[in-house]
C-alpha cells in the first residue's frame, strides 16, 4: 500500500500518540498493574483505526478512486495481460 503525503503526515501524528500510549501501558504492565494491558490495547487500535476506518476526509478520494478504477486498467493488470 503507497502512502500519498497527507497519509503520511496523519500516519505519523497517529504514532506520535500511540506509541508513548504502548510504552508507558507496558511499563505499567511489568510493573504489576494490569491497566497497563489497556493503554496498549487503545495505542493499537488507534494505528489499527487510522487504517481502516474512512473518514469523511476520505470520501472524496474514495470516490474518485473508484470512478478513475472503473475507467481506466490498473497498469500492473494491463502489463501482465500483455506479457501472457
Amino acid at each position: 500500500m503507497k502512502l500519498g503525503i497527507l497519509e503520511s503526515i496523519t500516519f505519523v501524528g497517529t504514532l506520535a500518540v500511540a506509541i508513548p500510549m504502548v510504552y508507558a501501558g507496558g511499563s505499567l504492565y511489568l510493573d504489576g498493574n494490569t491497566i497497563g494491558l489497556l493503554f496498549v490495547a487503545l495505542g493499537v487500535l488507534l494505528v489499527v483505526a487510522e487504517h481502516v476506518l474512512t473518514t469523511p476526509q476520505d470520501l472524496p478520494f474514495v470516490a474518485v478512486e473508484k470512478m478513475v478504477g472503473g475507467v481506466l486498467p490498473d497498469p500492473d493488470e494491463s502489463d501482465s495481460a500483455d506479457e501472457e
